[in-house]
């Protein structure tokens, strides 16, 4: 079936991320737990100082401990970026599937191995943290969906302009990095920023990422102003990345030449 060649993309994506052995992923799973935990005590601070910080504690606690467990997800990375450095990005053209279907299903399935052995086990014990793990609504699914076909269209439009810049990928990445982790809302929600930036920062297309999911994820933004603005901003960014790709192909370099 038609399906299936992505399904088995997916599957050797898997096996890569572990044919090592899992106990490769450690480290990585150690890294994203004590990045997690002082953050915990961050928001307890402020929240006992008396500060209003626009949310509640709970609010804040599951918002950054969810975006922790889905943080792939929420703000998407593929490896196409570093396959251009390289110049084996061409390498996509000479199979028989679409270009956005082999970077999306690889890129799905390099996610699995961390969402199996770190995202779900965290899931399992935030409870004995105190963490409410329930989303308010299941407007969250959807809102996710979004969330991640907006972010893979982000990352071919970022490609884009990285063709068109030669000789600085990393740097494009650094920029691309810093300004999608404020302007999503990821880092810092959207319902603590002062002077009332949270009523404009979700209309922007970066607003639409991680943020948007965890905001209705907590219960502090609403669903007929989550979804139709991440619904739009998908229509708009693919139709921008899609043409933008395919003029940008020429561009490609092969074999580093």
């Amino acid at each position: 079936m038609f399906i299936n060649k992505y399904v088995k993309t997916a599957q050797t994506a898997l096996h890569g991320k572990t044919n090592g052995g899992i106990i490769y992923m450690f480290p990585q799973i150690i890294t994203k737990v004590i990045y997690l935990i002082p953050l915990m005590f961050i928001w307890r601070i402020i929240t006992a100082s008396g500060i209003d910080a626009g949310m509640t504690l709970t609010q804040l606690l599951s918002y950054t401990y969810v975006n922790a467990l889905l943080a792939n997800i929420l703000i998407v990375d593929t490896f196409i970026n570093d396959w251009d450095s390289a110049g084996k990005c061409t390498v996509l053209f000479t199979r028989p599937m679409s270009v956005f279907g082999q970077v999306i299903s690889r890129t799905v399935g390099e996610w699995l191995p961390t969402l199996l052995m770190f995202s779900l086990p965290m899931a399992i014990i935030a409870p004995l943290f105190g963490i409410q793990i329930v989303p308010q609504t299941l407007w969250v699914i959807p809102s996710l969906i979004l969330c991640a076909s907006l972010g893979f269209a982000f990352e071919f439009l970022f490609f884009c302009v990285t063709l068109r810049i030669r000789n600085v990928v990393w740097l494009m990445w650094v920029i691309r990095s810093a300004v999608v982790s404020f302007f999503s809302g990821t880092v810092i929600p959207f319902g603590i920023l002062p002077f009332g930036m949270d009523r404009w920062m979700v209309f922007q297309p970066f607003g639409s990422l991680g943020g948007a999911p965890l905001s209705l994820y907590v219960g502090s933004a609403e669903p007929l102003t989550i979804i139709p603005t991440q619904i739009f901003w998908n229509v708009v960014i693919w139709s921008l990345t899609i043409a933008w790709f395919y003029k940008s192909r020429e561009r490609m370099v092969s074999f580093g030449g």
